[in-house]
């Protein structure tokens, strides 16, 4: 018998959520949370990290489960506590990864009656989990702990198989909130949804090879996803074909000599009738987001005759204004049920991308090698360098923007937190990601502003001895300056970049971490030999570039490989 809290209804959401499968969770300091703290660290089956800020708590579950590829739950106290872990809750929701939400609160009668760190938390993030409940965590009554147990199979299910994504759980706790007793439970009934293997039926297939096969440009275009070679190998294999390209993107995670892997640089400075040409007649979208806008602009403009999209739970998105079918299963099934059925065309389209993509490729390397010290060269110096065994980490706005610029072949794989694509928790991700593979070496790439905004992040006793952060210090939110529009308004300094004069070095020290600092390309060749090197763990590298220099760097990258 194990010794929980001395309430039925916890003892019982922590005995199911165990035979239910949760193995990690992370615990925020708190009061009328005791009861939930108390029973899921005593109990064997899971792991617990207490992270005091809960917005970057959040994001540091969020990290874990996107590493565990499994649910993981983040436990938090009553009132603003929990509006706390709202940023991550929406970036778990439209990343599709599985949150458990348990959020601790008052009782019920006494919401809104002027007691302390009370407010209304039933369906708090109603538009951002797949689905919320509100239990009884001093449930006794037969029916009651019923409900509860229902709920909380029902949701679990929801969260990781049938609506993938967070689900929360509110649970209204009455004082006293720290008594123990041996758990009333040596084992509760759980019930769990297996998900079946989809396949086409032969008429379905014939009927969209047929459209297929009548379609000499088919575009494949690849969103993010996380590192698998079944939706890989399928791409390959459809790449083969003359009237088919593919296009992917560093945090697609699929690799292949064929496929076109620097979108931007390769459509940039595109005529209409050359952009019309290079539009497909049928599209097949798979993954997550894609960071392009330039790819989006050009397909929601020349619109293709066909858009297929495949998603196991977002297919019917039409993010190009052109959706004409939408299948709900993995996109790898598909492609590799398709496939036989598709006979490889007389086209050239294949042919017209990659030898565009060649010369893109050229231009590229020629400027990059003459181009002065600012963010675009960093990028490309740092890309360059990273060893192979690396699984790197973006953060939004100008690092996964400037990333897609580079080779990254070499890199065992590339993410970003492209759910809403903000810059809040992206270091507090990368952390939790880190702490659940000791295994692995991670890096973080990161602005100023979106290291400085979730600094908490190294407010952390977990294990990152395997992770390393760069932050490109260009002294503000230097997206504003190469992003059309704001970099013409006057108001830009003051209130869009937040401009500020700030180095890392003091809080490296306080939180423990190695620190280098670089000014020039010289310094930086020189710093990223000892960052990388495996002795000094724990490493943080700001290297500085010019704010005014950056824009002006990449408006000439463009313009260079515009040239006729």
């Amino acid at each position: 018998m194990m010794v929980l809290s001395d309430k039925k209804g916890v003892q019982q959401m922590v005995m199911a959520l165990a035979r239910l499968g949760l193995k990690e969770v992370v615990l925020c300091p708190g009061s009328r949370n005791a009861p939930l703290v108390i029973s899921f660290n005593r109990h064997q089956q899971f792991s617990c990290t207490s992270i005091r800020d809960e917005r970057s708590a959040a994001f540091f579950a969020m990290g874990k489960s996107l590493e565990r590829n499994e649910p993981v739950a983040v436990v938090c106290t009553s009132g603003s506590a929990v509006l706390n872990l709202a940023p991550a809750i929406v970036e778990a929701y439209y990343q599709r990864i599985p949150l458990i939400v348990i959020t601790a609160d008052r009782p019920v009668e006494w919401i809104d009656q002027g007691d302390g760190q009370t407010m209304n938390q039933q369906h708090i993030y109603s538009n951002y989990v797949r689905k919320s409940y509100h239990l009884n965590g001093d449930a006794s009554a037969d029916n009651d702990l019923w409900y509860n147990i229902r709920c909380i199979c029902e949701g679990f299910n929801i969260a990781t198989n049938k609506d993938r994504g967070p689900v929360h759980f509110n649970v209204s706790l009455s004082e006293p909130l720290y008594g123990t007793a041996e758990s009333s439970f040596n084992s509760v009934n759980i019930f769990k949804e297996e998900k079946s293997e989809q396949r086409l039926a032969q008429s379905h297939l014939e009927r969209l090879a047929r459209e297929a096969n009548a379609s000499q440009k088919i575009m494949l275009l690849a969103g993010q996803h996380l590192p698998g070679n079944k939706l890989s190998h399928a791409l390959a294999e459809w790449c083969q074909l003359n009237q088919v390209v593919v296009l992917t993107e560093s945090t697609s995670n699929m690799h292949h000599a064929d496929f076109i892997a620097h979108i931007d640089r390769c459509i940039t400075g595109l005529d209409a009738s050359s952009s019309k040409e290079l539009m497909p007649d049928l599209l097949i979208t798979c993954g997550g987001a894609v960071v392009s806008k330039r790819i989006k602009t050009l397909l929601r403009k020349f619109k293709p005759g066909a858009h297929w999209n495949i998603h196991p739970y977002d297919a019917t998105m039409d993010t190009y204004q052109a959706l004409t079918e939408s299948f709900s299963m993995q996109p790898a099934d598909f492609l590799q049920q398709l496939l036989p059925y598709i006979k490889s065309g007389i086209s050239d389209y294949k042919k017209r991308w990659q030898a565009l993509n060649t010369e893109k490729e050229l231009r590229h390397q020629h400027y990059y090698e003459q181009a002065s010290f600012s963010d675009f060269k960093a990028f490309g110096i740092v890309l360059t360098q990273i060893p192979a065994d690396t699984h790197l980490h973006l953060a939004n706005s100008s690092p996964v923007r400037y990333a897609q610029l580079f080779s990254y072949r070499h890199i065992a794989s590339t993410w970003c937190n492209r759910g809403t694509s903000g810059i809040d928790g992206c270091s507090s991700t990368a952390m939790g990601v880190a702490a659940s593979a000791e295994e692995k070496k991670f890096l973080l790439i990161t602005g100023d502003v979106s290291f400085y905004y979730d600094s908490n992040a190294l407010w952390n006793e977990s294990n990152v001895d395997n992770l390393k952060i760069i932050i490109i210090n260009n002294s503000g939110g230097g997206i504003f300056r190469i992003i059309e529009g704001p970099d013409r308004i006057e108001e830009r300094a003051a209130y869009l970049e937040t401009v500020m004069n700030s180095n890392a070095k003091y809080l490296a020290r306080q939180y423990g971490w190695y620190y280098h600092e670089a000014h020039d390309e010289k310094e930086l060749q020189r710093a990223l030999k000892d960052f990388f090197d495996e002795e000094h763990k724990k490493n943080i590298l700001e290297i500085f570039t010019n704010p005014e220099t950056n824009p002006e760097v990449l408006k000439s990258y463009w313009e260079f490989l515009n040239k006729k």
